[in-house]
């Protein structure tokens, strides 16, 4: 493990010291920025919700955004386990461009919500793949940029993403958010309230009549 950790921060002083590219700076700081806390993520969920009616209703949306927490509970969770200091703590000559988040470094938060929007989004829509791959790569690569993360903090981010999307997917999140949300007036109202989203009676299983066979007539009793 100590090999493992010690490879890490010289590929962290490689990444974040001998690639550093003075012109990139504002680029790198706007990426970490844009997608800080999920940001991004979460105003392409608002965006899901605004064109709800042309990508199939709410189901990409709520299902964007249960992955998002789903991968922050389990992020929060190692943070607090393992406690892994930020390298500008511990590390000398770190380049160093942004605020120093309070939480530990592992894993990266920003690659979690990364990853894991890209692949429900890549699962909800193939085609999305093109823009959102190169985003989440960018906003990961960007906390080690700006020196904050370890290259393993955003591998295992990244990992933990795709691994929380693709649970996400299994779950059956729309029974659920119906179940949930049904019970909140205004969502009640405002948002549930259009039957093609999601139908307010889902319609009930009746039981069909079969007509039984000549062998199976019931018999005359004389």
């Amino acid at each position: 493990m100590e090999a493992i950790l010690s490879f890490d921060r010289q590929l962290f002083y490689w990444l974040n010291v001998r690639l550093n590219t003075p012109s990139l700076d504002w680029f790198m700081i706007f990426a970490s920025g844009i997608s800080d806390k999920g940001l991004f993520w979460f105003l392409v969920v608002l965006a899901l919700l605004f064109i709800r009616r042309r990508v199939g209703g709410l189901r990409p949306a709520v299902t964007l955004f249960t992955a998002i927490g789903i991968g922050g509970i389990i992020e929060y969770t190692l943070k607090f386990i393992i406690m892994r200091p930020r390298p500008a703590a511990v590390e000398e000559h770190v380049i160093h461009l942004t605020h120093m988040p309070i939480s530990s470094s592992f894993p990266s938060g920003h690659a979690v919500s990364s990853f894991v929007s890209m692949y429900v989004l890549y699962r909800l829509f193939p085609k999305s793949i093109r823009w959102t791959l190169p985003c989440a790569v960018i906003m990961s690569y960007s906390r080690i940029y700006v020196g904050v993360h370890y290259p393993l903090d955003v591998l295992a981010g990244a990992v933990i993403g795709l691994i929380a999307g693709a649970v996400t997917m299994r779950i059956p999140v729309m029974a659920i958010a119906y179940k949930v949300l049904s019970h909140v007036p205004v969502v009640r109202r405002y948002v549930l309230s259009t039957t093609e989203i999601i139908p307010q009676n889902p319609p009930v299983e009746t039981p069909i009549d079969i007509p039984l066979t000549p062998t199976e007539q019931p018999k005359k009793h004389i």
